[in-house]
């Protein structure tokens, strides 16, 4: 038996709209129908529930703890039928020669080149797409069926357990500094003084678990950040600090591991304790993998075993630096 809702579906995808934007204005405009259109739209929708669906007020519109609960089942219907969408483009074979991957900075710029250029080089006529972002947000993209991989960093919260996850490596965190700098020929540094530091670089952690683990030792040590460190994404920026003006990096082992294996960075040790964290890569259970898809998969797996070699041989001269 069909639900009283589905007559309505272009309503609640106006609902939804006015949400995500936050106005009926701008809703409308995106939407392509007038603001009395969508308002009438949104009061149809209400009237057929028989509640409030939307705050109204002079800074714009919010949903209601009903247009919430609602909110939550439209977006669950939506990753429904872009799986529909999914399974049909590939029964006709739309998708097949296409590969669309989200990934993390580390992955992006470590893994992902190699395993592009290999699989390139072997099946030719394909596309591939490269999306770069926060894991947590490249996961909910990839459970809404907008990737078809994600590589990213693993998460202990559990909100993503739906997924497959395969490890693909270990990546520790450290402070480094250049081989020259002051601090290189220090026997054991004070955590406090060194977080605290103005010529700090180190990536942008937004809830992230390295954010967590580090804001455990920083709650252990009874200390802050200081407000005048440098946060950045790009690998080009922190390696121009390192090298150029001295900063001292707290970043990924990956990021810099020719560097500490060519003896050009000197890991610090002192008084703090990081734990390692995975590099993991995401996938939908229950999807067929295609050809294509599983030659391109298979290839991050031989890339990323390529990395953990050179850690393996990078190790033990990151465990002389740190003594």
């Amino acid at each position: 038996m069909r639900s009283k809702l589905s007559r309505y579906m272009t309503n609640l995808e106006h609902f939804a709209t006015v949400v995500e934007y936050g106005n009926i204005s701008a809703a409308s405009t995106v939407l392509g129908i007038t603001q009395p259109a969508l308002t009438r739209s949104i009061m149809r929708l209400e009237e057929v529930l028989g509640a409030q669906l939307l705050h109204r007020s002079a800074r714009g519109v919010s949903a209601t703890e009903c247009g919430k609960a609602m909110l939550d089942h439209i977006q669950a219907a939506e990753s429904e039928l872009n799986k529909a969408l999914a399974v049909v483009q590939a029964i006709r074979g739309d998708n097949e020669s296409r590969i669309t991957c989200g990934a993390g900075s580390v992955s992006m710029n470590h893994i992902l080149p190699t395993a592009v250029s290999r699989t390139k080089r072997r099946l030719g006529k394909m596309q591939i797409n490269l999306i770069e972002g926060r894991t947590h947000e490249l996961l909910h993209k990839l459970k809404n069926c907008e990737l078809d991989l994600v590589l990213g960093i693993e998460q202990p919260d559990g909100l993503f357990s739906d997924l497959i996850s395969e490890r693909l490596l270990e990546e520790e965190f450290y402070f480094c500094v250049r081989a020259g700098h002051p601090l290189a020929s220090e026997a054991a540094l004070n955590f406090s003084e060194l977080v605290s530091r103005e010529q700090l670089v180190m990536p942008v952690l937004s809830s992230s678990p390295v954010e967590r683990a580090l804001n455990l030792e920083l709650s252990r040590h009874g200390c802050e950040l200081g407000d005048h460190r440098v946060e950045t994404l790009s690998h080009a920026v922190m390696r121009h600090l390192v090298y150029e003006d001295d900063y001292v990096a707290f970043c990924s082992s990956i990021w810099f591991h020719d560097d500490v294996h060519s003896g050009s960075l000197k890991v610090l040790k002192g008084n703090w304790t990081l734990p390692q964290f995975g590099t993991m890569l995401f996938r939908r259970s229950g999807e067929v993998t295609t050809p294509w898809l599983s030659y391109f998969i298979n290839e991050i797996r031989s890339a990323a075993a390529g990395l953990r070699s050179d850690a393996a041989h990078t190790a033990p001269r990151v465990a002389a630096a740190a003594s």
